[in-house]
């Protein structure tokens, strides 16, 4: 069994910026959506408990 040796590709500074827009990007996307998604849910949840209380 012969081990072929790896060959690595270094990203360039252009590469890397490119990259961690991209990651903010994506971070900043899930947030938003977490956020969203926790908002309505305690909308709905205040909705039913003044529901409950008519």
């Amino acid at each position: 069994m012969s081990v072929d040796k790896l060959e690595y590709i270094i990203p360039t500074e252009e590469q890397k910026a490119a990259q961690r827009k991209r990651n903010i990007a994506i971070g900043l996307g899930l947030a938003g959506f977490c956020a969203l998604a926790f908002l309505v849910t305690l909308i709905r949840i205040h909705e039913n408990m003044n529901a409950a209380v008519s």
